[in-house]
């Protein structure tokens, strides 16, 4: 018998990262997530998306 796992997220390949964050950081995002009811992979997504925005 096969087992069905979790539909995957995301549509291409991904990879895992480890951050170190000053504690502070840490804690602001962590209430940002809260607040909007996220997980860490879509803060970091939005992060991302806001920065790359913002650097031309």
């Amino acid at each position: 018998m096969r087992m069905m796992g979790r539909r995957a997220r995301y549509d291409g390949p991904v990879k895992r990262f480890e951050a170190w964050l000053p504690f502070d950081a840490y804690k602001e995002m962590e209430e940002e997530k809260q607040r909007r009811g996220i997980s860490w992979s879509e803060l970091i997504l939005d992060m991302w998306a806001k920065y790359k925005a913002t650097r031309r």
